[in-house]
This record gives C-alpha cells, structure tokens and sequence, in this order.
C-alpha cells in the first residue's frame, strides 16, 4: 500500500469484518478484533505498527478466521485530523 506523508493527526484502520480479524503493518501487529461488525468502523492502530508506517510503500497482511454464516473483511487506512 502506497501511504502519502500523513497531516494534522494519525492513521487508523478502516475495517469491515465477519469474523475475528487480525492486522499487520510491515510485519508489526496493529490490530486484533473478535466478532464482526455491520459497516465499516475506525480502528486505533498499535503505537508498534503507527511507527512502523512509513510515506510510501507499506505491507499490509490480513487474517481473518470466520467460524460461521457469512464472510467478508475490506481494509483501508485513513489519516484522522485532530481538531
């Protein structure tokens, strides 16, 4: 994923999962959620994974466990301005 320089706040977690989820940015955990979600939601990233980012190319990594029903997970990275 290319991340532009980030402005006036910091990057979470865009997410919309079925089920249980796990994120990692350049190889650093940013974020574990168990159970599942009906629309998208912003997730704090792990201070880790927030230094691990970096302008320019960044791996994602994505596991997401579902045990039952339907499934789905879509990830993106938004930049929240603190006002």
């Amino acid at each position: 994923m290319d991340l532009p320089p980030t402005r006036n706040g910091g990057v979470q977690a865009w997410l919309h999962h079925d089920e249980d989820a796990e994120v990692y940015v350049n190889g650093v955990l940013a974020l574990k959620t168990r159970g599942w979600v009906s629309g998208y939601d912003a997730f704090p990233l792990s201070s880790a994974a927030s230094k691990a980012l970096k302008a320019g190319k960044n791996i994602i990594a994505i596991h997401c466990h579902q045990t039952g029903g339907g499934q789905y997970i879509d990830f993106g990275l938004v930049n929240v301005e603190n006002n």
